[in-house]
């Protein structure tokens, strides 16, 4: 490995391909549905990488941290782990070192994949947890990363990542993950009905709105015009969120009555709270202790205040001390980086 440049960290995942460099400098998150351009992922990481490089960066190694192997374009989450781990190493020559986190913390590289896959499957929750608790080695905390497809609630103890779940399936059980995010979530699993001037409405059990669209409406994400990752195609506007969410009740967005938007809009936004809040207490509960504070990551801090807890709230980002708001979104990619940097800097003394 050489001794000069950064360490980058990539966060492979379902919907997204999140970058970092150990110091912060570099960070970057673009749109990779997994399930649809699987076959141009080795191309996708080229282009991020020369993107890096021409940028000034200079490279000492790669971390990588995955949870895309769970996409349905794969036969088996085997077969995706280790279809992920090629297009990385096919996409650096081999001419980089690249070092693959497990859920045990450990490192494995390519050729060793196969037989790993399953520490090496949906690691990226276990990288940001470690790092919270090696910089945060006392008391009891809770990693909270909302994201935009799923939600992280991690319990940390006496610097340690306080759970023997390891898998997704033991994760879903213990109420550490939760398969709801603030973005590509269908309202229709979230919700069977509405209540709208004082009647029960059966929902349109159709994808015709997701939770994006909830907080497009509240404010709460900034339109961006240019997004359309949305239920039908279209920009991730409010005006686009109204006629998504009207359909929802088969409704027209202009025959949609305020009042019955603005109850919409306030009942699924709860349904989504009591969801997240539902499995935080279940986690909160596991610690034994209370929890003396809430390590805010991924990217809906702004329902860090919805949980009942007294919990003081430190964010990613200062936790690390890293001056920058992307930092809490793309946390994985940056963790992975920096447990390298750490793992490799002690492997030289």
């Amino acid at each position: 490995m050489s001794q000069t440049g950064n360490i980058l960290g990539l966060d492979i995942g379902g919907a997204n391909i999140k970058l970092a460099t150990d110091d912060g400098s570099f960070l970057k998150a673009v749109t990779f549905p997994m399930w649809k351009q699987h076959r141009q992922l080795t191309a996708t990481i080229e282009s991020l990488l020369t993107e890096y490089t021409q940028s000034g960066g200079v490279l000492s190694a790669i971390a990588v941290t995955m949870t895309g192997e769970l996409a349905d374009c794969f036969e088996s989450k085997k077969e995706g782990v280790v279809s992920i781990c090629e297009s990385v190493s096919s996409a650096t020559r081999d001419a980089t070192d690249v070092h693959f986190y497990m859920t045990d913390g450990q490192w494995c590289r390519c050729r060793d994949a196969r037989k790993n896959w399953e520490r090496l499957a949906a690691s990226n929750w276990h990288a940001t947890a470690n790092l919270a608790a090696k910089l945060r080695p006392f008391g009891a905390s809770i990693l909270l990363d909302i994201g935009t497809t799923t939600t992280d609630i991690i319990p940390i103890k006496g610097g340690e990542v306080a759970t023997t779940a390891r898998d997704d399936l033991a994760r879903l059980q213990a109420g550490q993950l939760v398969y709801c995010g603030v973005e590509r979530t269908p309202l229709c699993s979230l919700l069977s009905e509405f209540q709208l001037d004082s009647v029960a409405t059966p929902i349109a059990r159709e994808l015709f709105a997701t939770t994006l669209d909830v907080f497009l409406l509240t404010g709460e994400i900034a339109e961006r015009p240019n997004c359309t990752a949305t239920a039908d195609g279209n920009p991730a506007t409010r005006e686009y969120a109204k006629r998504r969410l009207s359909r929802m009740i088969c409704e027209c967005p202009d025959l949609i009555q305020p009042q019955q938007l603005d109850a919409m809009i306030h009942q699924a936004r709860k349904a989504i709270v009591d969801l997240i809040a539902k499995a935080f207490n279940k986690v909160s509960s596991s610690l034994n202790t209370p929890a003396d504070a809430i390590i805010a990551a991924g990217q809906a801090n702004f329902l860090n205040n919805e949980l009942r807890t007294d919990a003081e709230v430190i964010s990613l980002e200062t936790l690390c001390s890293v001056d920058t708001a992307d930092l809490a979104r793309i946390g994985p990619a940056y963790a992975v980086a920096s447990l390298l940097k750490q793992d490799l800097s002690e492997t030289q003394q």
